[in-house]
Protein backbone atom coordinates (compact mmCIF):
# COMPACT_ATOMS: atom_id res chain seq x y z
CA UNK A 1 0.00 0.00 0.00
CA UNK A 2 2.75 2.43 0.84
CA UNK A 3 4.52 1.76 -2.07
CA UNK A 4 1.71 2.52 -4.33
CA UNK A 5 0.67 6.00 -2.41
CA UNK A 6 4.27 6.95 -2.96
CA UNK A 7 4.16 6.66 -6.62
CA UNK A 8 0.99 8.66 -6.60
CA UNK A 9 2.69 10.62 -4.87
CA UNK A 10 5.55 11.23 -7.31
CA UNK A 11 3.12 10.99 -10.03
CA UNK A 12 0.53 13.93 -8.54
CA UNK A 13 3.53 15.83 -7.66
CA UNK A 14 4.76 16.09 -11.05
CA UNK A 15 1.59 16.95 -12.42
CA UNK A 16 0.60 19.83 -9.57
CA UNK A 17 4.26 21.25 -10.43
CA UNK A 18 3.50 21.19 -13.97
CA UNK A 19 0.52 23.03 -13.45
CA UNK A 20 1.72 25.81 -11.42
CA UNK A 21 4.36 26.24 -14.13
CA UNK A 22 2.43 26.57 -17.23
CA UNK A 23 -0.97 27.13 -15.86
CA UNK A 24 0.46 30.44 -13.53
CA UNK A 25 4.18 31.17 -13.65
CA UNK A 26 4.46 31.28 -17.72
CA UNK A 27 0.98 32.98 -18.37
CA UNK A 28 1.72 35.47 -16.09
CA UNK A 29 4.93 36.26 -17.15
CA UNK A 30 2.75 36.41 -21.02
CA UNK A 31 0.37 38.30 -19.17
CA UNK A 32 2.94 41.06 -17.52
CA UNK A 33 4.63 41.38 -21.11
CA UNK A 34 1.52 42.12 -22.74
CA UNK A 35 -0.44 44.66 -20.25
CA UNK A 36 3.48 46.22 -20.56
CA UNK A 37 3.79 45.68 -16.52
CA UNK A 38 7.53 43.86 -16.80
CA UNK A 39 8.48 47.13 -18.97
CA UNK A 40 6.79 49.46 -16.18
CA UNK A 41 8.82 47.86 -13.42
CA UNK A 42 11.73 46.56 -14.87
CA UNK A 43 12.27 48.79 -17.55
CA UNK A 44 10.77 52.23 -16.17
CA UNK A 45 11.17 51.18 -12.59
CA UNK A 46 7.64 51.73 -11.47
CA UNK A 47 6.12 49.75 -8.65
CA UNK A 48 2.73 50.83 -7.28
CA UNK A 49 3.15 49.61 -3.83
CA UNK A 50 6.20 52.36 -3.55
CA UNK A 51 3.61 54.89 -5.14
CA UNK A 52 1.05 54.17 -2.64
CA UNK A 53 3.69 54.30 -0.23
CA UNK A 54 4.85 57.65 -1.00
CA UNK A 55 0.66 59.09 -1.06
CA UNK A 56 -0.59 58.02 1.74
CA UNK A 57 1.19 59.42 4.71
CA UNK A 58 -1.75 58.08 7.13
CA UNK A 59 -0.53 54.83 6.42
CA UNK A 60 2.57 55.14 5.96
CA UNK A 61 6.07 56.58 7.18
CA UNK A 62 6.13 59.16 4.47
CA UNK A 63 9.47 59.80 2.97
CA UNK A 64 10.79 57.46 5.43
CA UNK A 65 13.30 54.54 4.36
CA UNK A 66 12.10 50.92 3.95
CA UNK A 67 14.61 49.37 5.84
CA UNK A 68 13.36 50.02 9.35
CA UNK A 69 10.47 48.32 8.55
CA UNK A 70 12.08 45.23 8.58
CA UNK A 71 14.18 44.12 11.75
CA UNK A 72 17.67 42.80 11.31
CA UNK A 73 16.87 39.40 13.33
CA UNK A 74 13.77 39.07 11.16
CA UNK A 75 16.32 39.22 8.14
CA UNK A 76 18.75 37.25 9.27
CA UNK A 77 16.26 34.25 9.64
CA UNK A 78 15.05 34.33 6.22
CA UNK A 79 18.61 33.74 4.98
CA UNK A 80 19.20 31.10 7.37
CA UNK A 81 16.16 29.50 6.21
CA UNK A 82 16.39 30.02 2.96
CA UNK A 83 20.02 28.92 2.48
CA UNK A 84 18.91 25.75 4.85
CA UNK A 85 15.69 25.39 2.88
CA UNK A 86 17.45 24.46 -0.14
CA UNK A 87 20.55 21.95 0.97
CA UNK A 88 17.87 19.99 2.65
CA UNK A 89 15.61 19.90 -0.80
CA UNK A 90 18.31 19.27 -2.67
CA UNK A 91 20.14 16.63 -0.40
CA UNK A 92 16.58 15.19 0.64
CA UNK A 93 15.72 14.41 -3.60
CA UNK A 94 19.26 12.89 -3.81
CA UNK A 95 18.21 10.76 -0.56
CA UNK A 96 15.01 9.57 -2.57
CA UNK A 97 15.85 9.82 -5.97
CA UNK A 98 20.23 9.18 -6.06
CA UNK A 99 21.50 10.88 -9.54
CA UNK A 100 25.04 9.94 -9.15
CA UNK A 101 26.83 7.04 -7.24
CA UNK A 102 28.56 7.37 -4.14
CA UNK A 103 26.86 10.45 -2.21
CA UNK A 104 24.26 8.87 -0.41
CA UNK A 105 26.29 9.60 3.29
CA UNK A 106 27.48 12.44 2.45
CA UNK A 107 23.88 13.55 1.60
CA UNK A 108 22.62 11.97 4.42
CA UNK A 109 24.83 13.84 7.01
CA UNK A 110 24.28 17.40 4.96
CA UNK A 111 20.07 16.73 5.65
CA UNK A 112 20.26 16.08 9.38
CA UNK A 113 22.52 18.98 9.93
CA UNK A 114 20.62 21.39 8.29
CA UNK A 115 17.48 20.08 9.71
CA UNK A 116 18.76 20.92 13.15
CA UNK A 117 19.90 24.31 11.64
CA UNK A 118 16.19 24.77 10.23
CA UNK A 119 14.13 23.54 13.48
CA UNK A 120 16.21 25.98 15.76
CA UNK A 121 15.73 28.67 13.37
CA UNK A 122 12.06 28.19 13.11
CA UNK A 123 11.60 27.75 17.25
CA UNK A 124 13.80 31.26 17.54
CA UNK A 125 11.13 32.65 14.46
CA UNK A 126 8.45 31.80 16.56
CA UNK A 127 10.16 33.49 20.03
CA UNK A 128 10.87 36.16 18.15
CA UNK A 129 7.66 37.12 16.89
CA UNK A 130 6.02 36.55 20.69
CA UNK A 131 8.65 38.91 21.80
CA UNK A 132 8.08 41.80 18.96
CA UNK A 133 4.71 41.24 19.67
CA UNK A 134 3.75 41.69 15.98
CA UNK A 135 2.03 38.68 15.37
CA UNK A 136 -0.90 40.51 14.18
CA UNK A 137 0.65 41.29 11.30
CA UNK A 138 1.10 37.63 10.07
CA UNK A 139 -2.00 36.06 11.69
CA UNK A 140 -4.43 38.39 12.09
CA UNK A 141 -7.48 39.04 9.16
CA UNK A 142 -10.48 40.64 9.54
CA UNK A 143 -13.49 41.60 7.54
CA UNK A 144 -11.04 44.38 5.32
CA UNK A 145 -9.19 41.41 4.20
CA UNK A 146 -12.00 39.29 2.89
CA UNK A 147 -13.39 42.59 1.01
CA UNK A 148 -9.91 43.44 -0.56
CA UNK A 149 -9.74 39.77 -1.50
CA UNK A 150 -10.95 40.25 -4.79
CA UNK A 151 -9.43 43.45 -5.56
CA UNK A 152 -5.62 41.83 -5.65
CA UNK A 153 -7.35 38.37 -7.47
CA UNK A 154 -8.60 41.04 -10.46
CA UNK A 155 -5.28 42.97 -10.27
CA UNK A 156 -2.76 39.46 -10.52
CA UNK A 157 -5.54 38.03 -13.02
CA UNK A 158 -4.66 41.50 -14.94
CA UNK A 159 -8.09 42.66 -14.88
CA UNK A 160 -8.10 45.38 -12.49
CA UNK A 161 -6.01 48.25 -11.29
CA UNK A 162 -3.42 48.03 -8.42
CA UNK A 163 -4.85 47.06 -5.46
CA UNK A 164 -4.20 49.43 -2.34
CA UNK A 165 -1.51 48.41 0.30
CA UNK A 166 -3.38 49.02 3.31
CA UNK A 167 -1.30 46.87 5.46
CA UNK A 168 2.30 45.69 6.04
CA UNK A 169 1.64 42.19 3.71
CA UNK A 170 -2.04 41.91 1.71
CA UNK A 171 -4.79 39.71 2.63
CA UNK A 172 -3.80 37.04 0.04
CA UNK A 173 0.26 37.33 1.10
CA UNK A 174 -0.40 36.91 5.03
CA UNK A 175 -0.86 33.52 5.15
CA UNK A 176 1.72 32.60 3.55
CA UNK A 177 3.64 33.06 6.47
CA UNK A 178 1.78 30.66 9.10
CA UNK A 179 1.44 28.25 6.30
CA UNK A 180 5.08 27.47 5.89
CA UNK A 181 5.76 28.15 9.64
CA UNK A 182 3.33 25.02 10.29
CA UNK A 183 4.71 23.10 7.44
CA UNK A 184 8.15 23.12 8.40
CA UNK A 185 7.09 22.36 12.20
CA UNK A 186 5.42 19.64 10.28
CA UNK A 187 8.32 18.90 8.51
CA UNK A 188 10.70 19.00 11.43
CA UNK A 189 8.97 16.53 13.51
CA UNK A 190 8.26 13.77 10.30
CA UNK A 191 11.97 14.34 9.84
CA UNK A 192 12.87 13.41 13.41
CA UNK A 193 10.69 11.03 13.95
CA UNK A 194 12.20 8.83 10.58
CA UNK A 195 15.44 9.82 12.08
CA UNK A 196 14.20 7.89 15.11
CA UNK A 197 10.89 6.41 15.44
CA UNK A 198 10.85 6.05 19.01
CA UNK A 199 10.65 9.73 19.47
CA UNK A 200 6.96 9.20 18.20
CA UNK A 201 5.87 7.33 21.19
CA UNK A 202 2.59 5.94 21.03
CA UNK A 203 2.80 6.37 17.17
CA UNK A 204 5.22 3.33 16.44
CA UNK A 205 2.00 0.84 18.41
CA UNK A 206 -0.73 2.63 16.23
CA UNK A 207 1.15 2.26 12.95
CA UNK A 208 2.42 -1.20 13.61
CA UNK A 209 5.56 -1.08 14.99
CA UNK A 210 9.39 1.11 14.32
CA UNK A 211 9.61 0.31 10.29
CA UNK A 212 6.16 1.10 9.69
CA UNK A 213 6.36 4.22 11.33
CA UNK A 214 9.11 5.40 9.77
CA UNK A 215 7.82 4.42 6.71
CA UNK A 216 4.44 6.25 6.88
CA UNK A 217 6.42 9.63 7.97
CA UNK A 218 8.46 9.47 4.89
CA UNK A 219 5.58 9.73 3.03
CA UNK A 220 4.11 12.46 5.00
CA UNK A 221 7.53 14.47 4.63
CA UNK A 222 7.55 13.92 0.81
CA UNK A 223 4.17 15.18 0.62
CA UNK A 224 4.84 18.27 3.24
CA UNK A 225 7.93 19.05 1.11
CA UNK A 226 5.95 19.53 -2.03
CA UNK A 227 3.31 21.30 -0.64
CA UNK A 228 6.05 24.09 0.78
CA UNK A 229 8.54 24.18 -2.35
CA UNK A 230 4.96 25.00 -4.39
CA UNK A 231 4.31 27.66 -1.85
CA UNK A 232 7.94 29.23 -1.99
CA UNK A 233 7.85 29.17 -5.35
CA UNK A 234 4.86 31.16 -5.89
CA UNK A 235 5.27 33.15 -2.81
CA UNK A 236 9.35 33.93 -4.09
CA UNK A 237 8.17 34.69 -7.97
CA UNK A 238 5.17 37.51 -6.82
CA UNK A 239 7.41 38.78 -5.04
CA UNK A 240 10.00 39.46 -7.37
CA UNK A 241 7.30 40.46 -10.01
CA UNK A 242 5.16 42.67 -8.35
CA UNK A 243 7.70 43.85 -5.20
CA UNK A 244 11.09 43.48 -6.50
CA UNK A 245 12.09 46.67 -4.52
CA UNK A 246 10.46 45.80 -1.09
CA UNK A 247 12.19 42.68 -1.86
CA UNK A 248 15.53 44.45 -2.13
CA UNK A 249 15.06 45.78 0.86
CA UNK A 250 14.52 42.98 2.44
CA UNK A 251 17.46 40.67 1.44
CA UNK A 252 20.34 43.05 0.30
CA UNK A 253 19.79 46.32 3.08
CA UNK A 254 19.05 48.43 -0.58
CA UNK A 255 16.70 50.95 0.01
CA UNK A 256 14.86 51.97 -3.40
CA UNK A 257 14.67 56.24 -4.43
CA UNK A 258 11.14 57.62 -3.71
CA UNK A 259 11.75 60.94 -5.08
CA UNK A 260 10.35 59.62 -8.39
CA UNK A 261 7.20 59.56 -6.68
CA UNK A 262 6.71 62.41 -5.59
CA UNK A 263 5.61 64.97 -8.25
CA UNK A 264 1.71 65.90 -8.50
CA UNK A 265 1.56 63.51 -11.69
CA UNK A 266 2.46 60.85 -9.81
CA UNK A 267 0.42 61.58 -6.99
CA UNK A 268 -3.02 61.77 -9.38
CA UNK A 269 -2.10 58.58 -10.46
CA UNK A 270 -1.85 56.86 -7.26
CA UNK A 271 -5.35 58.46 -5.71
CA UNK A 272 -7.22 58.04 -9.16
CA UNK A 273 -6.34 54.57 -8.90
CA UNK A 274 -6.74 53.68 -5.46
CA UNK A 275 -9.57 55.88 -4.66
CA UNK A 276 -7.30 58.21 -2.38
CA UNK A 277 -8.45 61.87 -1.62
CA UNK A 278 -6.59 63.71 -3.87
CA UNK A 279 -5.19 66.21 -1.12
CA UNK A 280 -1.18 66.96 -0.67
CA UNK A 281 0.17 64.24 1.81
CA UNK A 282 1.26 66.16 5.00
CA UNK A 283 5.10 65.13 6.00
CA UNK A 284 5.47 62.60 9.17
CA UNK A 285 7.79 63.67 11.91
Amino acid sequence: MLETLNIWVDVIGFVVAAGMLFGFIVPHIIGSVITGRVKKHFVDDYWDPLAHRMHDPHNYHYKQPLGPDFKPPVRVWHWINIVSFVILLISGLYIRYPWFEGGREIMRMLHYFFMYIITVNLIFRLVYLYIQGDWGDYLKFDLDDIKQAPSIIKYYMFIGPPYEHKKKFNALQRPTYPAIWALLGLQAISGFIIWNPAIGGPLVSLAGGSADLAAWMRLLHNVNMRIMVLIATIHSYLGIMEDYPVLNVFWFWKDPDLSKYEHDDHHEEQAEAFGLDDEEPASVE
